[in-house]
């Protein structure tokens, strides 16, 4: 039977014991990874609702032709690309086009996401969906206008999610 000197049977046992560990090491990583993973999409999943409730919140507030509302669900400098009109750039003037908007006579504004999706980043989001807003002119006459919108929407500070960027256009 061969001899082992103290030497070698020390080296076989870090040997061992090194790769033991690395094995486990590999695993809490591999572990830790899903777990980040599961945290991240539980985080998405939060920010997807918090963000249709804001949109939810920001129909009525046009539905109610509440202006202080409306526009308060926009960060200070969003821009909305306002359809056959100007770039309406920072809060101001985001105001101005909605107060336009809101003093038109007929039921108003309404809109729906139809889809949401938000960045792994976690700081950006989207959102598109179609918007109805229905009018009536000086002699009673209806007027039923349906389109689409895409709105960016931008994670603050403090946590809340501000639209940055707005744009519509007519047509389904």
């Amino acid at each position: 039977m061969p001899r082992f000197r103290p030497f070698t049977v020390l080296l076989v046992t870090l040997f061992v014991l090194g790769s033991t560990a690395a094995c486990s090491m590999q695993q809490g990583v591999k572990d830790g990874g899903a777990e980040r993973e599961r945290e991240a999409q539980q985080s998405r999943a939060a920010d997807e609702a918090a963000i249709r409730a804001a949109s939810t919140a920001w129909s009525q507030a046009a539905q109610a032709k509440d202006l202080d509302k409306a526009v308060s669900f926009y960060a200070d400098d969003a821009i909305e690309f306002v359809d056959k009109g100007p770039l309406a750039k920072g809060k101001e003037n985001i105001r101005e086009s909605w107060k336009k908007l809101l003093a038109l006579p007929g039921p108003g504004l309404s809109f729906a996401p139809t889809a949401i999706a938000i960045a792994k980043s976690g700081d950006m989001a989207y959102e598109y969906g179609l918007y109805d807003i229905i009018t009536t002119d000086k002699n009673g006459k209806t007027n039923d206008e349906k389109g689409k919108y895409v709105t960016v929407w931008k994670k603050q500070a403090d946590g809340s999610w501000k639209v940055a960027i707005d744009i519509d256009n007519p047509g389904q």
